[in-house]
């Protein structure tokens, strides 16, 4: 049996040993305050995150909105040249118009009605002014010797060439109908419609640059036969006579020509 001095050893031990053992643990109040702690910096750091993205965010559509006011501002400026340039074609057509209405009267009065016409290039060449003589006030039939009346209407194209359009280069172009060269005389002559259409325009262009003193430098020829029809299928002699003409084209002042690449090809 123990003493009575032993059993006091022994709970003496035994309350030290209670008492390092719970020195070592949290109590629930001390857990719960690091928990709070730790839920409040991690408030913190997610408050501190939210307000950078909103910083960015702010900044994302101060952004977008500078480049929407600068879009707004170029579509303005585009909107504004357009009618702008718009306005001033509608102006420069009308010009156009006018002026060709009338070169063709003044035409007309020299080879009489009918015998010439004026017409603006289109899609072929815009801006272009293409002054169409028929074949009937120019040629007879099969041949490629300018006709003595056709001096007085080319005369008259003569002075347009050298008066409003003076700087403008112009191209010469003979045309045919489809029918193909049958006569013995005209066959001793010329091989096919394609050789008749460019014998025409070299002939008018020989007289524009002689009798109408039209510089050659400006001046060059082409030969189409039928290729370039007005009336197509030709289905009537009147077709057929429009189809046979020459063509006088005045291209726009901002075209240059090479004759030289042209000659060569």
């Amino acid at each position: 049996m123990f003493g009575i001095k032993q059993v006091a050893m022994a709970l003496m031990a035994g309350g030290a040993l209670l008492t390092a053992t719970g020195c070592g643990k949290q109590s629930r109040a001390e857990r719960a305050l690091n928990e709070k702690d730790r839920m409040i910096r991690q408030l913190e750091e997610d408050k501190a995150i939210t307000a950078q993205r909103e910083a960015e965010a702010r900044a994302l559509a101060a952004q977008a909105t500078a480049q929407n006011e600068l879009l707004g501002k170029q579509v303005h400026a585009v909107t504004v040249q357009n009618v702008q340039q718009t306005a001033a074609l509608r102006q420069q057509l009308s010009s156009m118009q006018t002026d060709m209405a009338a070169l063709q009267k003044k035409l007309e009065a020299a080879g009489g009605p009918g015998s010439v016409s004026v017409v603006d290039g289109g899609s072929k060449e815009p801006g272009a002014i293409t002054i169409r003589v028929a074949n009937t006030v120019l040629f007879d039939a099969g041949r490629a010797t300018l006709k003595p009346g056709a001096e007085r209407t080319l005369a008259e194209v003569a002075a347009t060439l050298n008066g409003q359009y003076a700087n403008h280069y112009v191209r010469v172009e003979g045309h045919t109908d489809s029918t193909p060269i049958v006569r013995e005389t005209t066959k001793k002559m010329f091989n096919d419609n394609m050789e008749l259409s460019q014998s025409r325009s070299k002939a008018v262009y020989d007289w524009l640059i002689g009798g109408g003193k039209v510089g050659s430098s400006r001046l060059y020829t082409a030969g189409y036969g039928y290729s370039q029809p007005v009336v197509w299928p030709e289905k009537s002699a009147e077709d057929k006579a429009k189809n046979r003409r020459v063509d006088i084209v005045i291209l726009p002042n901002n075209v240059k020509v090479n004759k030289e690449h042209l000659a060569s090809r």
